[in-house]
């Protein structure tokens, strides 16, 4: 039989008659082809005899190419999908200008045609279909990368215009980014530009997830009734407000169940890929692997400084620096130097400098493998710099001005954040009190700019608190100075003025809410944890203040940056970072 076939559609034949005006038997050859009915062993035979006359297949012949790209094949028998994928490579190598649609075609084979909604769990036969043809895929593309060199050059703006829509379910949205990540592994020049991608999709995602539509989202009736509960009481005791912030009136357990707000649940499945295909990475030999997880983090480090850093309101994306951070101290320190970098150079934007300060924060503040010592050592340095910034500061300022010392606000803010939540481990240690004592903090609080009627009212209330029990500031009078004055802030060079508000309670790392992935994030992460006289101090502090008035909100927003540092690794002189060892 497969003797007739060969014979009768001999494809010199059929193009010699083609090229003379006769396309009867051409044309019933492409018929064939394209029928769904045809057999296996009959579709094997045509592919070889194609693959046989490749170099015969000139523009002149696009549209048999067209119909051979038009194939299901890989999901048919494995004789026709070895014959498909050696006909293919021998096309693109002997015709570039088929690369592109070739590249097209394999890579829409990665948002498989799933019809299901997402409320529908798919089966386990689904997916183990679905996973035969994206291994048969990924083994064509991988010798067309290798064969052809212009090959990655194309496929990655393919990889950008063929990523499913955010309303695609998100079995089809998980499929595309798990077949992205797998490409990473026989394309290592291309990760930087694919975690990239995947990052820029989880932050659209992320932005249309706000904390607070997640909470009611996944909150039952008696969370949200509890939740309203925490408001009523949050004067009485704002220890709880902390808490709140915390997201205890939630469930945090590490739970494999899909989240009930759409975009979460998308997003969910995709951290949970990109922080397995991380731990992969770093822990490939069961402990971490330096040189790869250096290597990682670096491209991880250029996505954050032109994705993740300048987009405003993220909720959970930013955890993968988190999760990075953990793998090895050296990571975390050079990252905490890279983001203080940004802080101390004038030259960086004011809202980037803010940003950068509010990740420090964060960081120290949650994350439970920052030992002691590099807190106090961070906290040095940002208190340096605030005394170094008061000095500088003209005597003539009597006006607390936002925007022309956000930077510093935010510097003052995350050292009160900072050592709210760090108070407890800095006095355990033997020379804790003397330390904080060497801080000065009554000079900042005391001084004309004013930080404590700036900054978020719970974390100046609970920073008064602590302070005054270890008696190393006292701020109550400042407080309720402010709590009688309006203080007017220059807005624009025209000499209008507005009144003051606090700042943007914008904390990188508050509490992670996602389920599935959440268990990579939940181990490594603090509550906060007040101390029994903290708490007695704030339970019967008579000036319990907090504001009607919130911060004012910024849409979520993206803009690009500046030139990127060449070496993310390459620490500064400053004396919290001296006893960091060479890792570059």
């Amino acid at each position: 039989m497969s003797a007739e076939i060969s014979e009768k559609f001999d494809l010199k034949t059929l193009f010699h008659q083609y090229r003379r005006g006769s396309h009867k038997d051409y044309d019933l050859f492409l018929n064939i082809l394209s029928d769904l009915q045809t057999k296996s062993e009959d579709l094997r035979v045509y592919l070889r005899t194609i693959k046989d006359n490749v170099t015969e297949l000139s523009r002149e012949f696009e549209d048999l190419v067209a119909v051979l790209l038009k194939l299901d094949w890989a999901s048919r028998d494995v004789c026709v999908v070895r014959e498909y994928q050696s006909l293919l490579l021998g096309l693109v190598c002997a015709h570039t200008y088929y690369l592109r649609a070739s590249l097209r075609m394999l890579v829409k084979y990665f948002s498989p045609p799933i019809v299901k909604s997402d409320t529908e769990e798919v089966s386990d036969e689904i997916r183990q279909r679905q996973e035969a043809v994206f291994l048969n895929v990924h083994m064509v593309l991988k010798a067309i990368l290798d064969s052809v060199p212009m090959s990655s050059t194309i496929l990655m703006p393919l990889l950008h215009d063929l990523f499913p829509y955010i309303g695609k379910p998100v079995f089809v949205q998980e499929c595309f980014v798990r077949n992205l990540l797998q490409i990473t592994t026989y394309l290592p020049n291309g990760r930087q530009k694919i975690l990239e991608l995947i990052t820029d999709r989880m932050l659209k995602l992320d932005v249309r997830a706000p904390r607070q539509n997640i909470q009611e989202s996944e909150g039952d009736e008696e969370d949200m009734e509890e939740d309203i509960v925490f408001d009523i009481d949050i004067e009485q005791d704002l220890t709880r407000d902390l808490d709140n912030r915390d997201g205890s009136i939630y469930d945090k357990k590490c739970s494999d169940k899909p989240m009930t707000h759409r975009e979460a649940n998308i997003l969910d499945v995709c951290m949970q890929l990109t922080l397995t295909y991380i731990s992969n990475v770093c822990y490939s030999k069961g402990e971490c692997d330096w040189e790869a997880t250096k290597k990682l983090y670096r491209e991880m480090l250029l996505v954050f400084d032109r994705l993740i850093l300048p987009t405003h309101a993220s909720c959970h994306v930013q955890f993968i620096l988190f999760y990075l951070c953990s793998t090895k101290t050296p990571i975390c320190e050079g990252f905490i130097d890279y983001l203080w970098k940004k802080v101390q150079n004038p030259n960086t934007e004011s809202v980037f400098r803010q940003a950068a300060v509010g990740y420090i924060g964060s960081l120290l503040a949650r994350a439970m493998f920052v030992p002691v010592s590099t807190v106090t050592a961070c906290l040095d340095l940002m208190c340096q710099w605030v005394h170094l910034y008061l000095d500088s500061t003209s005597e003539d300022v009597v006006n607390a001005d936002v925007n022309h010392h956000g930077p510093f606000y935010c510097v003052c803010q995350a050292i009160f954040y900072v050592f709210v939540f760090r108070s407890k481990e800095i006095f355990e240690t033997k020379k804790g009190h003397k330390w904080a004592e060497s801080l000065n903090f009554q000079r900042i609080v005391t001084s004309r700019l004013n930080p404590l009627r700036i900054c978020l009212p719970v974390i100046v209330k609970t920073f008064s608190s602590i302070t005054r029990m270890h008696q190393l500031a006292f701020c109550d009078t400042i407080i309720e100075r402010n709590k009688r004055c309006i203080l007017p802030v220059t807005s624009n060079g025209l000499g209008s003025s507005s009144v003051v508000t606090t700042l943007d309670s914008y904390f990188p790392f508050d509490p992670y809410l996602l389920n599935r992935s959440g268990r990579f994030i939940i181990p490594l992460y603090r509550e906060y944890q007040g101390c029994i006289e903290e708490d007695q101090e704030l339970s019967n502090d008579e000036d319990d203040f907090l504001p009607d008035e919130s911060p004012s909100t910024v849409e979520p927003q993206s803009v690009s940056l500046g030139k990127t540092p060449t070496d993310f690794l390459h620490y500064g002189i400053s004396p919290g970072f001296k006893h960091v060892q060479d890792i570059t």
